[in-house]
């Protein structure tokens, strides 16, 4: 090869990363909304798995993935019908009904101040706590307004999401072809523990997406129904933050209460004994029987790990970072256990 030719070839070897930069830098909006697309479909298609390869023992695997993905298009059109226009206006209803509710508990924490300055309570104590709830409004009406947004933008924007699950479908049916693919980019000699690290990675994570899934499915219903026959407005919105909370160890299930709690006492002394009492058996029954049979030895992890993941990942990033601080600890717990073992063995 000449030196001409050969200053080319490196000359297109460096321009090529170059330009691939300048283009994602251009189309940094773009690229991101590309990743989320691929990213919520490798998810899709990672939790869809264990059923996938449920059914592929009485089944070829498309024809599983066309029955799975035929179902679920048969749960989102009931969901679109019957659900979400009910989800939809009472969040607007809470919305609009928020500043009176924040009324009756400005006059809850009026009496509580006076109550505590009956005890001489310390104003560097009192203080603080009284000011930070003055702001507890205009927080909940932006979060509020946040969740109306991302609804009408879900729907404007609903052909784009459409390409997730159609990633989904080939992902899900094509899994051993896309592991081949990552596993070419694992140096050789690494590639048999790195195997072993994704294969008890998989095996835990998919224990705990299903154990939390079943458990967070199990106090939605519960919190919706017991909600509904104590007359508590709101049922559904509120079943579905006791669901969502769930998957946060720990503080999850009394932060899902809170919204049910605060509208409770905006109607008054019996509807809050009785929010209050449900909240209560509902805890109970989910702490006792519910969550120990569904994600018994799942999660082998000490409280005191726990509760600093979820306080790093509140820190970091706010709600969401509790939500996955549990999930990437676990998996960190798995590589650092194998590096370990890893550097002894050389030892």
């Amino acid at each position: 090869m000449t030196k001409t030719r050969k200053y080319a070839a490196i000359a297109i070897l460096l321009a090529v990363p170059l330009l691939a930069l300048l283009l994602v830098i251009i189309y940094w909006s773009e690229v991101v909304r590309l990743f989320r697309i691929v990213v919520i479909a490798i998810v899709f298609a990672y939790v869809l798995t264990p059923l996938c390869d449920l059914l592929e023992r009485r089944m070829p695997r498309t024809a599983a993935v066309v029955l799975i993905f035929l179902f679920l298009a048969l749960v989102l059109a009931g969901l679109f019908v019957f659900v979400i226009p009910s989800f939809v206006n009472e969040v607007k209803v809470i919305y609009e009904r928020l500043p009176l509710l924040f009324d009756n508990v400005r006059k809850f924490l009026l009496k509580a101040q006076m109550s505590l300055e009956r005890l001489n309570i310390p104003d560097g104590i009192r203080e603080p706590i009284f000011e930070y709830t003055n702001t507890i409004q205009t927080r909940a009406m932006d979060w509020l307004r946040g969740v109306m947004d991302k609804v009408v933008g879900s729907v404007a924007g609903l052909p784009s999401l459409l390409i997730s699950p159609v990633l989904g479908f080939y992902f899900l049916k094509d899994r051993e072809y896309f592991s081949k693919v990552l596993a070419g980019f694992v140096p050789i000699k690494s590639r048999r523990m790195v195997s072993q690290i994704a294969a008890e990675i998989n095996r835990i994570l998919h224990r705990f997406i299903r154990g939390e899934a079943f458990v967070a499915v199990v106090v939605f219903g519960l919190a919706t129904l017991t909600y509904l026959i104590i007359g508590l407005p709101y049922a559904l919105v509120l079943g579905f933050l006791a669901g969502i909370f769930e998957f946060i160890p720990y503080f999850g299930p009394w932060l899902g209460a809170v919204p049910a709690i605060a509208i409770a006492y905006a109607g008054g002394t019996g509807k809050l004994i009785w929010t209050l009492v449900a909240v209560i058996l509902i805890q109970q029954l989910e702490g006792a029987f519910i969550t120990p049979r569904i994600l018994g030895g799942v999660v082998e992890l000490h409280p005191v790990y726990i509760i600093l993941a979820l306080w790093a990942g509140g820190l970091v990033f706010g709600v969401a970072g509790m939500f996955f601080a549990v999930p990437l600890l676990l998996i960190l717990k798995v590589i650092i256990r194998h590096l370990y073992l890893a550097i002894v063995s050389v030892k």
